[in-house]
């Protein structure tokens, strides 16, 4: 999926209601002491900053540096060919970038943490995926309406899992064969997920996974480049 234009100017008006609700449910406060109490973490950083700027959501233009990150990241992977021994080092100078804006305070709005998320999920580290999850959860839970977060939530998890050396959850997570150059989904975890999750994480059916990578690998059967841009 790429960093699609998922945040529109009606949502952003809307911002400061979404933080209020959150509040008069009480998950603000639970993220608050759990931020706190972890001050130190990685992870919990951009929780923290992202908790005490939302506010400031709708009164901030999104970062464009932020912008232009993600659309280099997913230019690296949409290439004809790629080399992802570059790629990776990519990866890890934009997750770099990222983190010292989050630090800054640079991060402001809705669409500035799925952009953070989207390059961390891309991250050299199981600590860069946990901070993708983390900033994808939030954005999820305060914008429910919109699609984008809630499937990166999905995306974010699996890739985690793969760190772990674990079975996936969703089923967002593909590998490429070096030996023939086709892609095989990553193993997933039966009866953890069903299709029903998936679809309200915007993650398709099993089924439809297998056969979309078994139609694109037909492709790089007869010597076409398969379309579309890696998770």
């Amino acid at each position: 999926m790429t960093a699609s234009r998922w945040w529109c100017t009606r949502a952003g008006s809307r911002w400061p209601r979404a933080v209020l609700r959150a509040k008069m449910t009480g998950w603000w406060y639970w993220i608050e002491g759990a931020a706190m109490k972890q001050r130190k973490s990685r992870k919990w950083l951009a929780v923290w900053l992202l908790i005490v700027s939302m506010p400031l959501a709708a009164q901030n233009a999104s970062n464009e540096k932020l912008k232009e990150l993600v659309r280099a990241d997913q230019a690296d992977r949409s290439a004809a060919h790629i080399d992802w021994t570059a790629v990776d080092r990519r990866d890890t100078s934009r997750a770099t970038e990222v983190m010292t804006l989050l630090r800054s305070g640079k991060v402001l709005t809705a669409e500035d943490f799925y952009n953070a998320a989207m390059v961390f999920q891309h991250g050299a580290s199981a600590d860069d995926i946990q901070l993708a999850y983390s900033l994808a959860t939030v954005v999820a839970r305060l914008a429910p309406e919109h699609p984008a977060p809630k499937w990166l939530v999905a995306a974010a998890w699996d890739r985690y899992m793969m760190w772990k050396k674990q079975p996936q959850w969703y089923g967002t997570q593909s590998q490429i064969l070096k030996d023939t150059g086709k892609k095989i989904l990553y193993p997933v975890l039966p009866g953890m997920i069903s299709d029903a999750e998936r679809a309200a994480a915007g993650v398709p059916p099993i089924a439809t996974i297998i056969s979309d990578i078994e139609a694109e690998n037909k492709t790089v059967e007869i010597g076409l480049e398969p379309a579309g841009i890696e998770p």
